[in-house]
């Protein structure tokens, strides 16, 4: 089944959401507090924060499984709430768990049944799909002896059975090694630039993951909304890092570093750390005025983490003690 014809600007659209727990007799606990975000059509989303801070409860009540206490959820124009909207979705939890005595194929097959598709067009779209999860080889194996990994992407080909127009992934890379969470994002990359209409939101402790495949984030914390941005935007916002490599510093001149929580010291000598060209120029005539040996000079990128969460504790200082002997 397809969207209605006329279809809002958001794909996903959360407006004073708000979901409470009961605890206890007369206690009560606020998981998600007044939130409201969009997700335009289209764009690969990431949604963030600690634990406990209401990603899993939010993910959850867009796609129906709590109700919110308070506040509207809308999916392609229509409430979230309503059985139509199911069509429209496909969900990866975050521990997939499937019959081990059945093959990929066999899972695959019985799922598409449920979805209303059968014969010739469920063997073909069930082969394709092995074929984009890269479980061709297996398809006839017993899921009961497949890695974690292979799990994961299994479970994304079964969320993708009906086409759906809106993809959930909760933790898709959770509990993988290296390898499996590179095939994991590679595969998200690929059915991103097939499905380009599609969109994808997806929960992750990994920001560096986030980084590589979403267009923007959803900064939670506590059940609050703290921060909705693109990513370029993010990361274009913050000065460029520099690092300084000197051989030895003047007592007064570690002194000041040492405090600001900008210097490392390292087997090749002393790194300090400065933010944008202007204060790299102050930083550079200020140490020639000491005399220091300047041994070279490296650009750090920020990453996401930096962007969002900041380098608590960590300013460089605004100047130099002025010239003394030492």
């Amino acid at each position: 089944m397809k969207p209605p014809d006329s279809l809002p600007n958001e794909d996903i659209s959360l407006l004073g959401v708000t979901k409470v727990f009961k605890t206890g007799l007369l206690k009560k606990k606020v998981a998600v507090d007044n939130l409201s975000f969009v997700v335009p059509p289209g764009r690969v989303v990431g949604l963030v924060g600690p634990n406990g801070s209401g990603k899993s409860t939010t993910l959850k009540m867009i796609l129906g499984f709590l109700q919110p206490s308070a506040g509207e959820i809308s999916i392609c124009g229509l409430d979230a709430r309503s059985r139509r909207v199911r069509s429209l979705i496909g969900y990866l939890p975050e521990n997939p768990r499937f019959q081990k005595f059945l093959s990929a194929r066999d899972i695959l097959f019985y799922y598409g049944r449920l979805h209303g598709i059968s014969g010739s067009t469920l063997k073909a779209k069930a082969d394709s799909l092995l074929e984009l999860v890269n479980l061709q080889a297996s398809a006839t194996e017993r899921v009961g002896g497949f890695s974690k990994g292979m799990i994961q992407r299994l479970a994304i080909a079964q969320a993708l059975l009906n086409d759906p127009r809106i993809l959930i992934f909760d933790e898709p890379m959770s509990g993988l090694d290296p390898v499996g969470r590179r095939e994991i994002r590679r595969l998200i990359l690929r059915i991103h630039a097939e499905r380009s209409k599609a969109t994808i939101l997806f929960s992750s402790h990994v920001l560096s993951d986030v980084e590589q495949l979403c267009s923007s984030v959803i900064l939670l914390r506590e059940g609050r909304l703290l921060k909705e941005s693109p990513i370029t935007e993010l990361l274009s916002a913050e000065r460029e890092r520099y690092d300084i490599n000197v051989k030895e510093l003047p007592v007064c001149v570690r002194t000041v570093w040492s405090a600001s929580n900008r210097m490392r010291e390292t087997p090749q000598g002393i790194t300090l750390g400065v933010e944008g060209i202007d204060e790299l120029l102050g930083c550079l005539s200020q140490l020639r005025d000491e005399k220091v040996a300047i041994i070279g000079i490296s650009s750090q990128r920020k990453t996401l983490e930096d962007a969002l969460f900041g380098e608590p504790g960590q300013t460089a200082p605004s100047s130099l003690p002025a010239q003394e002997s030492v």
